[in-house]
């Protein structure tokens, strides 16, 4: 996990974390919804995805980081194909290939539309 890239995209809108941005980072997007992202050494986890600016934060952050969303409800969404390989056989099956990596795109995705 890159956390000097982590810091980067999620920095203009923390409003708490700790020195390390290790465990919980509380973010505020424009549109003033806030979420808080677990941070560690090998991946992010978000518990609660609100509507609208929140996902264009996730967009930009999975696609900088090179990662995948795993959400616990529906298929993982893939940046692109050659990801796939890299995901346990179960789950291959069902993942999601994102045509961009957009706000728009996570948001429609994460909430079924």
């Amino acid at each position: 996990m890159d956390r000097a890239l982590v810091r980067e995209v999620l920095g203009p809108y923390v409003i708490a974390a700790d020195e390390d941005f290790q465990g919980g980072v509380l973010i505020r997007a424009a549109d003033g919804q806030e979420a808080e992202v677990d941070v560690n050494e090998v991946c992010l986890a978000v518990s609660r995805y609100p509507p609208g600016r929140f996902f264009d934060i996730l967009a930009e952050l999975v696609d900088r980081l090179g990662a995948s969303v795993s959400p616990t409800d529906r298929p993982v969404v893939l940046r692109r194909e050659g990801d796939r390989a890299h995901l346990p056989a179960e789950a291959q099956r069902g993942a999601a290939v994102t045509v961009a990596m957009t706000g728009q795109a996570m948001e429609n995705f994460l909430s079924g539309s």
